[in-house]
């Protein structure tokens, strides 16, 4: 019994002595987790209030769980940091925007969107080919930097204009016939087929084929002003000026317009005329409508595909007169502007 007794005592000593040491080691694994925590998330406040000592006591440990960059920049995300630098170089805040100053009116040659051009000295002839005079030729024009492209745009208003958009194929269902399937799906041999109007066979639909559409776009009469007078302006190395036609052509005769325009420096056998008259002139007209490369046009009528495509323009005195108040400083804006429909 004494010996029982006493392995007893020692049984229990021991597993009180086990006990302390775990609790120890249990002390000891969370003070070093708490410092720890205290360090990554720079709770500097967290850490000296659950110190029970002063401060002073533990200086290194508190200058330790401080934060090196205090701020948001240190935490924030790229978005956050883009917003704080666009903020500290320009002082915008996200959402704002820099407020444009007004723009000051040009005062040089180039205010507006189009300009005057430099005027152009061209030779005056009589009917019989000799100069009896001169005119300037000075219009208002596109800006250098978007002259050729106002012009192209308005040729392809021009050439728009003039396409019927009647273009039109049937498809598989507006084909006649094909409503009975050939024959059975199966047991032939064949392809299967649903109808004989398919497309891979003749006389079946079409595919993708053209329907009625309308080709024309739009621009304004104000840029096709100033796209013909462009036009104009620049074609005026070849521009001739030419009396009054009125009562040259007492007869329709063909002859006669052919030796007109070879006195006057055109060859319409060589290179294509434009003949810019004023006013109905039966006479001339019919001249001229059995020359092949010869355009005859009144100046508020005139087609850019004409201007930009002819080797010699060739004006009358009345019709360069209306050509300057359409197209020159002084054009109104109820002037009739030149359309490029073909008529």
């Amino acid at each position: 019994q004494n010996l029982m007794h006493a392995a007893y005592h020692h049984i229990e000593d021991r597993r009180t002595s086990i006990t302390a040491s775990s609790l120890l080691v249990a002390v000891a694994v969370g003070i070093c987790v708490g410092l720890g925590c205290v360090y990554t998330t720079g709770l500097g406040n967290v850490a000296s209030s659950a110190v029970v000592a002063p401060r002073g006591a533990f200086a290194p440990i508190y200058s330790a769980v401080q934060p090196r960059n205090p701020g948001l920049a240190g935490y924030a995300s790229r978005q956050q940091n883009e917003a704080i630098k666009k903020f500290q170089e320009t002082g915008l805040r996200p959402g704002q925007k820099f407020v444009k100053e007004p723009r000051a009116p040009s005062t040089g040659p180039y205010k507006g969107k189009s300009i005057m051009a430099d005027p152009v000295k061209l030779e005056v002839k009589n009917f019989d080919g000799q100069v009896v005079g001169s005119d300037d030729m000075s219009l208002k024009v596109a800006r250098p930097e978007t002259a050729k492209g106002l012009v192209h745009r308005y040729l392809m208003y021009a050439r728009n204009s003039m396409r019927a958009g009647t273009a039109s194929t049937k498809t598989k269902s507006e084909v006649r016939g094909g409503g009975k399937k050939p024959y059975q799906q199966k047991k032939t041999g064949n392809a299967r087929q649903g109808s004989r109007r398919t497309p891979l066979k003749p006389g079946g639909g079409i595919i993708f084929g053209p329907k009625p559409r309308d080709w024309s776009v739009d621009m304004n009469q104000k840029e096709r002003r100033i796209a013909m007078a462009t036009a104009l302006q620049s074609a005026s190395s070849d521009v001739i000026l030419v009396e009054d036609l009125d009562g040259k052509f007492e007869s329709p005769k063909t002859k006669n317009m052919a030796d007109f325009l070879d006195r006057v420096g055109a060859k319409p056998s060589e290179e294509k005329v434009l003949l810019v008259v004023e006013g109905q002139k039966r006479n001339a007209l019919l001249s001229a409508r059995n020359i092949d490369k010869l355009k005859i046009n009144k100046p508020t009528s005139l087609r850019i595909i004409d201007v930009l495509g002819a080797d010699k323009i060739i004006m009358e005195k009345k019709a360069f007169e209306t050509m300057k108040n359409i197209f020159g400083e002084n054009a109104q804006e109820e002037a009739p502007a030149a359309e490029a429909v073909a008529a």
